[in-house]
């Protein structure tokens, strides 16, 4: 599959403001939370709403953008087995790490999903390489609404109950049938749309819908996670934050350089501008979205809020210069 993202530019001068929202929105939301200006149903109602709508529409509008072929195909296809392979390992880890089943739910999705889009990987990529590798990247991140819906619920649901556990096939009819799986046909409408070859409205463009959305769902994510961190969880939580940035960090390198080997058995390797962004994409800080899932069914927010704050902390100290320095 190629990638051809003719129009769609995206400029350095834009970062530095999703950068300042972030911190900003995380500092707003732990001083409302501080002065019960708002707590964690306000939390629930906004993560919620940002999976279910928020991420989903601007997946629909950014790939009914691309003009979509077949030698890239690898890309989606390897970010979905990576997340499930993650998920994989990451079961044992928790359970020998925690007995209490939230924070094993929450620490297996941390581990599995990566912060893909915009607001880290996609920004690595493109300051290093330019437009085309966002793109790139940006396909790369092209099924996560979907891999979310039918992987991220089912583990959630498991983590969530109390009961003995329920058959995978349930579990997964029992998502699909959720009504907030929506993100999954808003995403595949985006694919149809962008296969047809239906124009996208002008309006879109000129009224900036896409960056609006990016920044308003920046804003109310972190605004969120604001809301639920609580600094002595951070204390609390030694060995998961350090075990969480060995299996972000270190087992997602090793799975994403397996996954782009096993490419190379094939007639069409991962190859060119697509292996760095490939190499970057599958190491990159646990994603948003992760904590969003956590806050949706209830396994341990706060402490979700308060491992993704430090591993993405840890990702800009200890994991970014040195790859900055290998792809400079």
């Amino acid at each position: 599959m190629v990638l051809r993202c003719d129009g769609y530019v995206v400029p350095v001068e834009k970062f530095a403001p999703i950068f300042a929202v972030i911190l900003l929105s995380m500092s707003a939301g732990y001083l409302a939370r501080r002065f019960r200006l708002a707590g964690d149903r306000s939390a629930n109602g906004m993560m919620t709403l940002i999976t279910v709508l928020g991420y989903p529409s601007v997946s629909l509008l950014t790939i009914w953008k691309i003009e979509l072929v077949w030698e890239h195909l690898w890309l989606p296809a390897m970010a979905c087995a990576q997340v499930a392979l993650m998920a994989a390992l990451a079961a044992p880890i928790g359970s020998w790490l925690t007995k209490d089943r939230g924070e094993r739910g929450a620490f297996v999705l941390l581990s599995a999903y990566g912060n893909n889009g915009l607001t880290m990987g996609g920004f690595v990529i493109f300051m290093l390489f330019g437009e085309a590798s966002l793109g790139l990247a940006s396909l790369f991140f092209l099924l996560f609404p979907t891999i979310v819906v039918l992987l991220g619920y089912p583990i959630a649901r498991h983590y969530g109950s109390r009961g003995p556990g329920q058959p995978l096939g349930r579990l997964l009819l029992k998502s699909l049938l959720d009504w907030r799986s929506l993100a999954l046909p808003i995403s595949l409408a985006g694919v149809g749309l962008s296969l047809g070859r239906v124009p996208v409205p002008e309006a879109v463009d000129q009224f900036h819908v896409v960056d609006v959305l990016v920044y308003a769902i920046n804003v109310f994510a972190y605004f969120s996670i604001g809301l639920r961190l609580q600094v002595s969880h951070v204390l609390k939580l030694r060995a998961l934050i350090v075990a969480l940035a060995g299996t972000r960090f270190v087992l997602g390198l090793a799975t994403g350089l397996l996954l782009i080997g096993v490419t190379w058995l094939t007639p069409w390797p991962i190859h060119g501008q697509a292996l760095p962004v490939a190499i970057i994409q599958s190491c990159v800080s646990t994603a948003v979205t992760a904590v969003a899932l956590t806050n949706m069914f209830n396994l341990r927010p706060a402490e979700a809020s308060a491992l993704f704050i430090t591993n993405t902390l840890l990702y800009l100290l200890v994991v970014l210069p040195p790859l900055l320095w290998v792809f400079r």
